[in-house]
């Protein structure tokens, strides 16, 4: 991370974007394996999945927050600074969010042909945690948008 500290806003910016970047190829990297293990029908699989990822997310985090530390030193840096902190928040929620997501439809899926009330109850509980994580998902799409008006702040 040395060239985190002798990088000007304009940079840490472009880094910050770049963070985020890896952080999306991440996830659905992720996505892609728990389909994986749905299409295998291979449940058991599921926890050792989301310790192999658990580190990788919290690099992606401790970038953003390293990043957020820098720029909250460099003139003009506080609002970007305060923005990458609540994306790093806010990303943490919808990581959670959607383990619940993804656990709710493995639970849906191998409950075997519940009755009506039971199916209904299986879809309001997807329902519910799909519109958790799409709220954190529109927060974080509002930061980003603020991040760049920053990121273009720090070019004029």
């Amino acid at each position: 991370r040395p060239h985190i500290a002798a990088s000007e806003a304009k940079e840490l910016m472009q880094l910050v974007q770049e963070s985020q970047r890896a952080r999306l190829a991440l996830a659905a990297n992720f996505e892609s394996r728990f389909e994986d293990l749905v299409t295998e029908g291979a449940a058991s699989g599921y926890p050792a999945l989301v310790e192999q990822f658990r580190p990788l997310f919290a690099a992606c985090d401790a970038t953003l927050e390293a990043l957020a530390t820098a720029l909250a030193g460099r003139e003009g840096g506080a609002a970007a600074s305060r923005l990458v902190t609540s994306l790093v928040r806010e990303e943490r929620m919808r990581h959670d969010a959607h383990l619940k997501v993804q656990v709710t439809r493995q639970h849906k899926s191998v409950a075997g042909a519940p009755d009506e009330e039971e199916a209904a109850e299986a879809r309001a509980a997807l329902e519910g945690a799909e519109a958790t994580e799409m709220g954190y998902v529109e927060t974080i799409r509002e930061l980003l948008e603020e991040l760049t008006a920053e990121a273009a702040d720090c070019e004029d």
